[in-house]
């Protein structure tokens, strides 16, 4: 099952590069829109509660204030049974952006939400009839995530790409923002983790 799941992210992943790779190359028409599944831009991230290495298409809306990127995430086996999958629906809002000199913008604060569903068998969606109802308010499946960071993106002199960004964010997830809250011992450092990210847009 995990395996036709994998396999199906990748196909799914492939398709939209390869639509987005075509409509590039193509000679424009400005007659036709691009098709809405073709992303606007393609994300690969390191750590941040979404996998050790995350990558999936991006899409961007409101003259690029608001993005949304479709993760698959992978976390190696290292003292657990086995590795980790999982896909992360994240969410980034940019309220504003600074542009400087040989086509760089800055964007000095971005902030956003995501959610993740992990494939894994250990992980299940709902608790057992073992537990009693409501005894626990989360699922072991679904993890809510809030971050925040900054980013500067470079425009690109290329039929194929349009820029080319870096981006850095804190980040936490609702379990342990939880215990933070409810627990004075546990210091906002503990809680919080960093992740680094490179987005190419199209």
């Amino acid at each position: 099952m995990r395996n036709y799941i994998l396999k199906s992210i990748a196909l799914t992943i492939a398709i939209l590069f390869s639509e987005n790779l075509n409509a590039q190359t193509q000679p424009a028409d400005t007659t036709k829109q691009k098709r809405w599944y073709i992303p606007d831009a393609a994300t690969l991230q390191f750590a941040g509660n979404m996998g050790m290495f995350a990558i999936g298409p991006g899409y961007d809306f409101a003259k690029e204030r608001l993005s949304a990127d479709l993760l698959y995430g992978f976390v190696p086996k290292f003292d657990s049974d086995e590795a980790e999958h999982l896909l992360t629906l994240k969410g980034t809002y940019k309220p504003w952006k600074i542009q400087r000199r040989r086509d760089i913008t800055v964007i000095p604060f971005q902030v956003g939400l995501g959610l993740s569903y992990y494939f894994d068998d250990k992980y299940p969606l709902k608790w057992g009839d073992e537990y009693p109802k409501n005894y626990y308010w989360w699922s072991p499946k679904v993890r809510v995530l809030g971050f925040a960071g900054a980013s500067v993106t470079k425009g690109v002199q290329s039929s194929l790409i349009d820029k080319i960004g870096l981006y850095g964010e804190l980040g936490t997830y609702d379990l342990v923002a939880t215990a933070w809250f409810n627990d004075e011992s546990i210091k906002f450092g503990d809680i919080v983790n960093i992740s680094l990210g490179a987005r190419v847009s199209f």
